[in-house]
């Protein structure tokens, strides 16, 4: 497997994370706003815990695996085999520690959704470094994801999982702000694309390269004309030797 082929997928298991992460986000603000929140409640101290730690473990596993199967030790500067102990460690240690660590768990959430804004202001360099001018959006979006989650969990800790219109409005917000930023993301690269490609033919069309072929077919195609000129002055030649 070449190089870029690992960079893509290793970008899309990025990019599902990515998604699925804001999704659970608006689906738990959508739930504790429509559903029974003791539930949710419920739900959320006893199972979440549990699927954090297994979803660390598998990612855990994908990198060690990967860092055989595709010969990484070969390459020196290559960690992807530590990288995915120290998840499966991480991904145990909150299996057997469940109990301890959901009593956290509102403040993962907060550093789950700086995660999400500091992606959303990774973007707006990226959108402002292709010149696309919704570089500021996403830049906005991002500093007030990361704002108010530092707020929350540094000033006034949250409880989540109590039903408030409030926490239930940060879950929704950072979740659609997060969708709504990749959006942003994935406009802005298609439309850079579309302007490379087209800069790309008219840089061709204008270069000495293209100049220099049409002069050379433009050579080729007076070659026949030549070719018959030539012709006929050889069958007249033939004429008068046998005319003597």
């Amino acid at each position: 497997m070449s190089k870029s082929n690992e960079e893509i997928k290793d970008s899309k298991v990025a990019l599902v994370a990515h998604i699925v992460t804001s999704l659970v986000f608006i689906a738990l603000g959508v739930c504790l706003l429509t559903l029974d929140a003791s539930l949710i409640s419920t739900i959320a101290y006893s199972f979440s815990v549990l699927a954090v730690g297994i979803l660390f473990i598998v990612f855990g596993a994908w990198y060690m695996i990967k860092y055989f199967f595709n010969h990484e030790y070969i390459k020196l500067t290559n960690y992807g085999f530590t990288m995915g102990v120290i998840l499966v460690i991480i991904g145990a240690i909150f299996i057997f520690q469940a109990n301890y660590i959901s009593a956290y768990i509102d403040a993962l959430v907060c550093i789950i959704g700086i995660i999400l804004g500091a992606v959303m202001l990774q973007q707006s360099f990226a959108l402002f470094h292709i010149q696309r001018g919704t570089w500021f959006l996403s830049l906005i979006f991002g500093l007030a994801t990361v704002g108010v989650s530092i707020a929350i969990l540094v000033l006034t800790p949250w409880k989540f999982f109590d039903g408030t219109i409030y926490s239930c409005v940060y879950m929704i917000v950072v979740g659609g702000l997060s969708l709504f930023s990749l959006l942003l993301m994935g406009i802005g690269l298609h439309d850079h694309k579309k302007d490379s490609d087209r800069n790309y033919s008219r840089n061709m069309e204008d270069s000495p390269l293209s100049a220099k072929k049409a002069s050379d077919e433009s050579i080729f195609e007076d070659e026949p004309f030549v070719d018959n000129v030539e012709t006929v002055s050889l069958n007249e030649t033939e004429d008068s030797l046998f005319e003597d």
